[in-house]
Formats: C-alpha cells, structure tokens, sequence
C-alpha cells in the first residue's frame, strides 16, 4: 500500500512471478508503461533544460481488412538466419568459393517462403529501417544544432472494416529551438518521402495527407511520456466492455476482453493472431551511438521489460497472503475487487474483507514484504 502525495492510496500485488509481456498482459504492461513514461519524461525535462525543442512525429500506412499482423518470433529469427546466409553466399560467390548451390535454392526458397508471410508489422519495421539510415538521413541529423535523438513508439488497433492498422509516434528531440513549420518542411517531410517509398517497395503505400503528422511536444501536453501516461491507464482500467476504442478501433486489450466475454470463434483467432506476431517485439526503441537520447538525459541502463515487470513497488505498509488465498483470489477473479477495499479503506478494511471471505494473512514488514515474525 502506498500513500499518494495528495492523500490518496495505491494497492497493488507483489512477490509474484511475472511474465514481462508488454503485449498480451495487462498487469505487466501497465507497469512498464509507467516506466516508459517516467523515462520519457525524464528526456523532455533534459531537452528543455539543454535549450532544445522536441517534435511528436506520427507515420502510418494504408491497411486492409486482409493483411496479416506479422510474422511468429520463430519465423523471424529464422528469417534473420536464412538472410545471413544468404549474404555469407554472395560474399564466398564474390571471392570464387565453392557454394553448395542445392542447399543454396532450398534456402532461398525457404526464405521466399516466410517472406511471402510477412505482415503489416514486418513492413513497418523494415520502413523505419529505411528512414533511419543513408546519407540523407545523417545530413537530416545535422540541421538545426544537430538531432540529440529519437524514441519510437508502436500502436496498434484493430478495425472490423480495415483489419490490422499500426502506425509510429517518433520523438525527435533537437539541440536547438525550432519552429514546428520548420521540421515538418524539412526533415519530417524527407523522413515521410523514405517512409512512403519504403512502404512501396513491400506492395503497401501511404496517403501524403493522412499518412504523418508533426507538433512540437511539450511535456505531459501530447507528447510520447502523455501517451505512454495514458496507455498505463487503457490497460489497468474497467475499459474492456467499451467495443470501440477513441481512435476508431479496438486496443489490444479490448481485443482480449471481446475473445474472453464472448468466445467467439473470429475474436479468439484475431487475439491468437495478436500473441504470435507481437511475442518478442519492442514496444518503445532508442536510437543509439552519438545520439544516444538516453545517455543524453543521464538516465543509465535501460531496463528490460521482464526486470520492470519483476519490480515490487516500495510499499508504506503491507499484508502478506497465503498461498491458498491466492489461488481463491485468482479462482474467483476477485483480485482487482481487493485493490480496490484496499484503496479506498486501507488496510483496516482489507483485512475484514479478507476475514469475511475466510482468508488468512500475515503482517508483513514494507521493507522486505516477507511476514513478520
């Protein structure tokens, strides 16, 4: 239990395992999205303090109901094995080596396999990919006092008119101030063009109207700390009734809550779609090398989202549950209903909710969480 400065409570569990999914688990990715944003916070303040301006840069991609989400983790570690083979071939067949040519075909038609199963998040990836490097990226860099650095974000939604629909939200943070006319007329309109003709060279396309936005980003107005403050709050929420999201479709967890109320049979597959194309996936990246935002903002090792998730928040006071009450807790799905006694009555009144249900506790000490002896 923890005291909020304005005198409310938090509760919440600990000494758990956790899985450290960002994607499929609304416990763990609540958490971890609170950590992101704190983060990203951290960078805004360091811009700001430096002098420097900050710009929220969206990029999306035309969709439809029939494109898949991607590829499985397996499909696209064996992806990566099968490409670094291939380059490996066209080195030996450069310097006249002696290539196993049936092994060679049998690749590339694996290859061309997995390939031809790619989705729209594989698409994405490979078009950020393309923005990110070359020479007119590293000219881009350089304007305006130079690029500090960048943070990528993923989202994504689900429609019932056009399926599958991800898009990126880029912060660009900038040594210099500048002027949001300025960015969107020079770098973000070029970093659009590589995007845009990235997404051609897959078969997919981008409208110039609708397919990026630029502003500038202030904190907690917008930015990408708001937007990860927010999606903390999406998936810990009572949300999971709502059957449309603000921005036109369902959330993830949405997605979740419709294959568990309903077990229909296109609402289990969409969701079972979802857990294999996002397994191993990052949510948020950081450019890296001389322009490191997180170096920048001194904020050390990142941490990874199962070491976030594994955390147990600095408690002012604690009980400790059995593991019976637990299991009945997790049975009974009466989990968040005990948060919620204890946020709103303190511990006083966990403990006769507990008592009530017949469930057993220990004291415990907030600075360990193990029962008092």
């Amino acid at each position: 239990m923890i005291t909020n400065p304005d005198g409310s409570r938090s509760a919440a569990y600990g000494g758990l395992t956790t899985c450290g999914s960002v994607w499929v688990c609304p416990v763990c990715a609540g958490k971890i999205a609170t950590r992101r944003a704190d983060d990203l916070a951290t960078v805004m303040r360091a811009v700001d303090d430096a002098g420097g301006s900050a710009f929220m840069l969206t990029l999306t991609m035309r969709h439809d109901r029939g494109d898949r989400l991607g590829l499985s983790r397996q499909d696209r570690s064996r992806r990566a094995e099968l490409e670094d083979r291939a380059a490996m071939r066209d080195v030996a067949e450069a310097n006249g080596w002696d290539v196993d040519e049936h092994a060679a075909e049998a690749e590339e038609i694996e290859l061309g396999d997995i390939r031809s199963r790619e989705g729209v998040w594989d698409v994405l990836g490979y078009a950020w990919s393309s923005v990110t490097s070359g020479s007119v990226w590293t000219k881009d860099a350089e304007l305006f006092g130079g690029l500090l650095g960048w943070a990528r974000a993923v989202e994504a939604t689900w429609g019932d008119r056009n399926g599958w629909h991800l898009h990126i939200h880029v912060l660009l943070c900038f040594a210099e101030q500048v002027s949001a006319d300025i960015v969107a007329a020079s770098v973000a309109a070029r970093m659009f063009g590589r995007w845009r003709r990235a997404l051609e060279r897959k078969g997919y396309s981008a409208s110039k109207e609708h397919g990026w936005d630029l502003r500038r980003a202030q904190l907690g107005d917008g930015d990408l700390a708001d937007y990860f403050v927010k999606m903390a709050h999406e998936v810990t929420s009572g949300h999971r009734k709502e059957a449309k999201g603000s921005r036109g479709g369902r959330t993830p967890m949405q997605l979740l809550g419709e294959a568990v109320d309903t077990y229909e049979a296109s609402a289990v597959a969409r969701w079972w779609e979802w857990e294999r194309a996002s397994e191993g996936r990052r949510q948020l990246t950081w450019s890296t090398g001389r322009r490191d935002l997180r170096a920048f903002a001194s904020l050390g090792h990142e941490a990874t989202d199962q070491e976030i998730a594994a955390e147990d928040q600095n408690a002012d006071l604690r009980l400790g549950l059995t593991a019976d009450g637990w299991d009945w807790l997790r049975r009974t799905h009466r989990e968040p209903e005990l948060l919620t006694v204890a946020e709103v009555g303190g511990l006083d009144a966990a403990r006769v909710w507990l008592q009530r249900h017949g469930l057993r506790w220990t004291e415990a000490t907030p600075s360990l969480g193990r029962p008092a002896q």
